[in-house]
């Protein structure tokens, strides 16, 4: 992991102006301890992070003091990487219960009552005609 210090935007006033707070990491991917099919993975999840280089880059301004920002750096490598090899358990669909079932019968059957109406009276309505 490779870090660099860079001075941060936004207001602080001359502060900002000559302190590098910022703290900017590469991480090579073929240099994390996983397997070659967990680095697949975070390749095409995190793929808009990787350079072409093969790194991962991550930054960090929030805090105001160097130190902090490392270690806030340092969490966000883990944090994306533990949600880019996280798999969502498959989901069991379920079925519908006969009180649903019912619910949609009873409905469905208004609905045709309902039309069937309009369609006699639109036909009433052209015989009286």
């Amino acid at each position: 992991m490779r870090f660099k210090a860079a001075r941060s935007s936004g207001p602080g006033g001359q502060r900002v102006n000559k302190r590098a707070t910022k703290v900017q990491a590469q991480v090579k991917i073929e240099a994390l301890p996983f397997s070659e099919e967990e680095k697949k993975k975070i390749r095409k999840k995190l793929a808009n992070r990787i350079d072409e280089d093969d790194e991962l880059f991550v930054e960090s301004e929030e805090e105001r003091f160097q130190e902090r920002n490392k270690e806030r750096v340092i969490e966000k490598i883990n944090e994306l990487i533990d949600r880019a090899l996280h798999e969502d358990p498959p989901r069991i669909p379920t079925k519908k219960r006969n009180s649903v079932k019912e619910q949609e019968i009873k409905h469905n059957r208004l609905r045709y009552q309902k039309k069937k109406l309009r369609r006699e009276s639109k036909s009433s309505d052209i015989e009286e005609e």
